[in-house]
């Protein structure tokens, strides 16, 4: 349960690092409207919606371990894309690495949800529930804070200037880069959990 919790908080912490610059990135540097700019992140939700399925599939055939550890991989893989983008970046490449951490949420959020759901007796069905939730908001506002906070450590200009659109897609690329390399550390304390409650189980 400790695995699959700390994998859900990994998760959720890559998630919202980037929905903090999403937005920001959209319409400041490719100067998106708000309008737009919700339609433009709609491949993010394409892999949450369609793989779930498939990741589910796969960790009964090979067990939690092989889509949580894909999956958590696929979202560093993302950030780190997202983290080389700049104001010329053409969309459609923008949208694929939105696509390639959102088949990395899809894939391994069945396995972890499952894990900490019930890993607990039937009666205990409602704590799995609330510590899937606490983990979720913790993931997050961690990601927030440190994509916020390298950022703002980076970036001290007006990102609306368009003469400082370059320094500002530097700063959200190293804030990105961070989170990246935090979370692929934890996906691997995540694996090794995984890993040994196999071979205890």
């Amino acid at each position: 349960m400790r695995a699959g919790t700390l994998g859900i908080g990994t998760g959720f912490f890559g998630l919202f690092s980037l929905f903090y610059v999403n937005a920001q990135y959209l319409q400041y540097a490719k100067g998106f409207s708000p309008a737009v700019t919700g339609l433009a992140i709609v491949p993010l939700t394409i892999g949450m919606a369609v793989v779930p399925r498939l990741g589910a599939r796969l960790a009964v055939r090979t067990g939690p371990m092989l889509p949580v550890g894909a999956g958590l991989g696929l979202i560093g893989a993302g950030l780190l894309l997202i983290s080389t983008v700049d104001a010329g970046t053409p969309y459609a490449l923008y949208a694929l690495c939105l696509l390639v951490l959102s088949i990395g949420t899809g894939l391994c959020a069945p396995s972890l949800t499952l894990t900490v759901v019930t890993e607990l007796p039937g009666h205990q069905a409602g704590l799995g529930s609330g510590l899937n939730t606490a983990a979720r908001e913790i993931g997050a506002a961690l990601g927030v804070a440190v994509v916020g906070t390298v950022l703002a450590s980076r970036f001290h200009g007006n990102p609306q200037d368009p003469a400082q659109i370059g320094a500002f897609t530097d700063a959200v690329g190293a804030a990105l880069r961070t989170v990246a390399v935090v979370l692929l550390v934890a996906s691997a304390a995540v694996v090794a959990g995984y890993r040994e409650r196999a071979a205890s189980g």
